[in-house]
């Protein structure tokens, strides 16, 4: 809920209620004031604070010019962070505060950078070269809101709307067209029209963009609560970073489970998983191998046989050329490859599925499967849901029982079977996880002796005659 408007206004325009600027920002504000500049809070802090939110970071802007602040913050820890660029960085009880000075960008080469800045006494001017209106608002916490492009009621509105000329924007900065359309989904946002066709026209511009500024505006994206309805009317933006998926776009599935195409059908489990980065991706990438392994039968009816295997080095490829850690990369990539399992309420299969992926991958494919089971034909989804909550409580099961489903919790280790005599190297490993095996099949009690015993008989192995504490070895 946006803040009430009240009488208190500035110089510039923008009516608001107060905003709560933090104590240490505030102070930065009266001693820019104090020693004869302007200064305002100004961009996304503004916007989340009229949002009711609580901003992560508070930006100041300032007339003062590089070396005006550096005498004003005489005695402050102050990092040269930006100073080319009119920015400097003021840490207050520990914490980081950019300042720049009112700018004027240059000329845009790159489509990221301006080649060169002029720095003005004129705030209007500065807040004129930034994206959307609603990050160009500033405030003061003594005089109130500066707003001379609408932002304020863009935000009431709720509309994303560019400063000026929106393709001159885009053109300048490329990734404007990236944060355009995460900002609609994080805010739940409308864009504007004008502002819609140039972010779609431009959106070839996006490959001037480095991977790294793709992949952080992409999870925003992922995680935002409108990013449904942003992935389905923006979906040429999407094909721009990641092509392989525009093959699913229209693509009928062609059987009765199904009623959505496969975008769609994504689109739909991306809006029913859990808000994480890691979920959205899995959510994202999971059927992206679906259009290159479908067949159809005689009859009409689609088939995906091993589409999870395509998925897989799909969202591999991708996710490696967006660039991110590798951690992340085999997450996703492993339980996207096992999302066709079919789950039973079995503490057999739990143990085993627990034993190939670990408690972690495993929580996240229960979540993967559910969100997917429940964007398909909801004749099927009813027992299909159910049959994954009881495997689910297996899991729990298992887990809370201690059952064995790795090396480390079975009753005997790889020195046992030395001193069983078997052979140092590959044969120990082969031994105990052919034993694992049995556990997990419940072919075989994990207890010591009968570990040991069956060791001996299956790989014929030898008891010593040594005291080994009254037990076989």
């Amino acid at each position: 809920m946006l803040h009430s408007d009240t009488n208190v206004h500035s110089k510039y325009s923008g009516h608001a209620g107060p905003i709560a600027v933090p104590r240490e920002a505030a102070y930065l504000i009266n001693r820019l004031t104090a020693c004869g500049y302007e200064a305002f809070a100004v961009g996304g802090c503004v916007r989340d604070s009229l949002l009711g939110k609580t901003p992560n970071d508070w930006d100041i802007c300032t007339s003062a010019l590089p070396d005006d602040m550096k005498q004003c913050f005489s005695g402050l820890p102050v990092i040269e962070t930006g100073i080319k660029h009119g920015t400097l960085t003021v840490v207050l009880e520990h914490r980081p505060f950019e300042i720049t000075t009112y700018r004027i960008d240059g000329e845009y080469r790159d489509g990221r950078h301006p080649e060169q800045v002029r720095f003005t006494s004129d705030l209007q001017a500065d807040l004129s070269r930034r994206d959307f209106t609603i990050n160009a608002m500033a405030y003061h916490p003594g005089t109130g809101l500066v707003d001379p492009f609408g932002g304020l009621q863009d935000l009431q509105a709720g509309i994303i709307r560019c400063v000026g000329d929106a393709p001159r924007r885009f053109e300048e900065d490329a990734l404007r067209i990236m944060r355009g359309i995460r900002f609609a989904a994080q805010l739940g946002f409308d864009i504007e029209g004008k502002t819609a066709g140039a972010l779609l026209d431009s959106r070839e511009l996006l490959d001037r963009i480095s991977s790294e500024r793709i992949r952080t505006e992409f999870d925003k994206l992922l995680c935002g609560s409108g990013a449904m309805d942003v992935l389905a009317g923006y979906r040429d933006i999407v094909a721009q970073i990641i092509p392989e998926a525009r093959p699913m776009f229209d693509l009928d599935q062609q059987n009765d489970y199904h009623i959505y195409t496969v975008w769609d059908h994504t689109l739909h489990v991306i809006d029913q998983i859990k808000n994480t980065p890691e979920l959205k991706l899995c959510a994202f990438f999971h059927d992206i191998g679906k259009p290159e392994m479908m067949t159809v039968t005689e009859d009409g009816w689609g088939h995906f046989y091993r589409h999870e295997l395509a998925s897989e080095r799909i969202a591999d490829t991708v996710l490696a050329r967006l660039k991110y850690d590798n951690r992340t990369r085999e997450t996703v990539t492993s339980v996207v490859r096992n999302h066709s399992i079919v789950f039973r309420p079995s503490a057999k299969q739990a143990r085993k599925l627990l034993h190939k992926l670990g408690e972690e991958k495993l929580r996240l494919l229960i979540q993967l499967e559910y969100a997917d089971v429940k964007s398909q034909n909801p004749i099927y989804t009813e027992s299909r849901v159910s049959t994954i909550g009881a495997f689910s409580q297996k899991v729990d099961e298992v887990l809370a029982s201690e059952n064995c489903f790795s090396l480390r919790d079975l009753a005997i280790g790889g020195r046992d079977l030395l001193d069983l005599g078997a052979a140092q190297g590959p044969e120990i490993g082969k031994i105990l996880n052919t034993l694992l095996d049995m556990v997990m099949e419940d072919e075989l009690p994990n207890q010591r002796d009968a570990l040991l015993d069956t060791a001996i008989k299956t790989f014929g192995l030898h008891t010593h005659t040594e005291d080994t504490g009254g037990r076989t070895s």
